[in-house]
């Protein structure tokens, strides 16, 4: 055994100077580790292939024994190796070089054990000219049992990832259903979210739509409103027209159910205007469907006015000649009237030279009273109906 290392290491060159060894002049031992830990598996593929003679059928293992022992001569397959080893470690075989004994080359292998960096600090350290037999049987052990943890570690690593690898497929599954529903969840929300987007669109239409109406209508309005600056005034008193014609209503009704009641007392309180509401009666027909304004007058004769006319089948309107009534209400009065009736005792001169001008302009019928009793009013009434009817027969 003994003669066996020696013979193993006669080879060694002397320490003293500093020419590098080269592959085929480390110990037989070191070149399974040498190739097996500083050229990659795929480098020693190519390298076979290019360099030895195969059948094809050969393994990864027949491969790496075939390099390992070409290299133990000088040879083609040694020098390739020795070339492609130089050049890939060319870096740690100049960092090695700085290191001048054989303590300061075990501290720097040791430096770059621990940094886990063993391919090129393996190559550089066994072919320094400072690394002697025993170093370099220091190198090999602690590289041989880092390859025994390397091995432990890949089954550990490989038990591991079967691990991961089936957490991984389950965890795979789970996303993919999830994924499955988030996209569900979205095409139903991009459904709803065009459904909404339609309805917000009809709306928006049919809310332009009817601002266009309104402005329209807004635009009319202001038209109308330049056309009649007296609208405005012409639609309350039409309001309030309506609401006394209904009041009126009420009243002739009830003046009506009373006189049915009463019809002595009626008589006796004015036998010597009988003739008058004879000839009244006679012309009634002829003030159907007219409006009769009276202009003044005494308050407390109102009603005997109203009576009067809407016994002769005509619409009653009245304005007090400027007392209480507004002189500016009076215009649309008399547009409103057929027949005016004025009585000029009892009314101010702006309302009787307003009814004169009126019923002038417009060729209305207008009959001036100076007493305002009823019996004037009748008389005037019926007056206005005899001429009324002359001008209808004609």
């Amino acid at each position: 055994m003994a003669d066996t290392c020696c013979a193993a290491h006669a080879a060694l060159p002397s320490l003293t100077g500093s020419r590098r060894r080269r592959l085929w002049e480390l110990g037989s031992h070191a070149h399974c580790p040498v190739i097996g830990v500083c050229v990659p598996l795929e480098r020693v593929r190519i390298l076979a292939r290019k360099l030895l003679v195969l059948q094809g059928d050969e393994d990864d293992y027949t491969l790496h024994c075939s390099l390992v022992t070409a290299a133990a001569r000088r040879n083609a397959v040694s020098e390739s190796l020795q070339k492609d080893l130089e050049q890939r470690f060319a870096l740690d075989v100049r960092n090695a070089a700085q290191a001048k004994c054989r303590e300061s080359l075990m501290s720097w292998w040791r430096n770059r054990a621990v940094q886990g960096e063993i391919a090129g600090a393996l190559w550089a350290t066994l072919t320094h000219a400072r690394c002697d037999e025993w170093l370099e049987m220091r190198v090999l052990g602690q590289v041989h049992m880092l390859q025994h943890q390397v091995g432990a570690a890949q089954r550990m690593d490989l038990a591991a990832h079967r691990e991961l690898s089936a957490e991984h497929q389950a965890l795979a599954r789970d996303y993919a259903e999830v994924q499955q529903r988030v996209t569900g969840w979205s095409l139903e929300r991009a459904r709803e979210q065009q459904a909404w987007e339609q309805e917000r669109m009809q709306f928006r239409a049919t809310q332009i739509g009817l601002q266009t109406q309104l402005a329209q209508a807004q635009e009319q309005l202001l038209h109308w409103q330049a056309a009649r600056p007296d609208l405005p005034e012409r639609e309350a008193l039409r309001e309030r027209l309506a609401e006394q014609l209904e009041r009126n209503l009420a009243l002739q009704r009830e003046v009506n159910r009373l006189a049915s009641r009463t019809p002595a007392v009626a008589d006796a309180a004015e036998p010597a205007a009988a003739w008058v509401e004879q000839e009244v009666r006679v012309e009634t027909v002829k003030l159907e469907h007219r409006v009769v304004l009276c202009v003044g007058g005494r308050s407390g004769s109102v009603p005997q006015y109203r009576q009067a006319v809407e016994g002769c089948g005509a619409q009653f309107l009245h304005h007090d000649g400027g007392s209480e009534h507004k002189p500016a209400q009076l215009e649309p009065q008399l547009a409103a009237a057929d027949l005016v009736i004025c009585q000029t005792g009892c009314i101010s001169h702006d309302a009787y030279w307003r009814v004169k001008d009126h019923c002038k302009r417009h060729g209305k019928r207008c009959v001036f009273v100076e007493t305002p009793s009823r019996s004037a009013f009748e008389r005037a009434l019926a007056l206005a109906a005899v001429e009324e009817g002359a001008n209808t027969a004609v």
